[in-house]
């Protein structure tokens, strides 16, 4: 089974762990009532943890030997890993946005707004949250990298525009479909 590294954590089951969040999140997220909202915080404290766990992780304990940094240079990143031949900094590409999908779809699904305010608040918020956790990973002796924001961002966009059209075909669909006419006075 091939491995995912995100932030030097190599990762299989986590993955499977976030992928059925993923699937939860946008599922529940289609039916109503108060379970669904319910299952919605569910999700987005599930990924909370995920991401924590991920990202934060090796900050606990004494064990991290890596250098302390800042890349503030957008995509550099990013290109040294797309021009890897190996598949660890492809993997890891890929993880940092697969990353953060529920996380987009869980804020978004809750949020009570159109396709657009669901879209921004998603990516506003995973933006935000990526960016907390880099400044926490300096602040904890590891690198902080631009690239990380990007990507994470990037997965929490994917995430929100999943559960607003998702929402929004839900919505259409409610709204088609008909409805028991008024029974008639004589």
């Amino acid at each position: 089974m091939p491995s995912i590294a995100i932030d030097g954590v190599t990762l299989s089951f986590p993955i499977l762990l976030i992928a059925l969040g993923a699937v939860v999140t946008a599922v529940v997220g289609a039916r109503g009532g108060r379970s669904r909202r319910t299952a919605l915080w569910g999700g987005l404290l599930l990924s909370l943890a995920l991401i924590g766990m991920l990202t934060l992780a090796s900050l606990v304990g004494d064990d991290f030997d890596g250098a302390q940094g800042v890349n503030l240079v957008p995509f550099q990143e990013i290109q040294r890993g797309l021009d890897s031949r190996g598949s660890t900094p492809w993997f890891n590409l890929v993880g940092n946005v697969l990353l953060f999908i529920p996380f987009g779809a869980a804020v978004a699904s809750l949020a009570r707004t159109g396709f657009l305010g669901r879209v921004v608040y998603g990516t506003l918020l995973g933006g935000l949250l990526s960016t907390g956790i880099e400044l926490t990973q300096y602040w904890g002796g590891r690198v902080a990298d631009i690239d990380d924001i990007i990507l994470n961002t990037a997965g929490a966009l994917l995430g929100a525009l999943l559960a607003a059209t998702v929402a929004g075909l839900a919505a259409s669909h409610r709204r088609a479909t008909p409805t028991a006419p008024p029974d008639m006075q004589a």
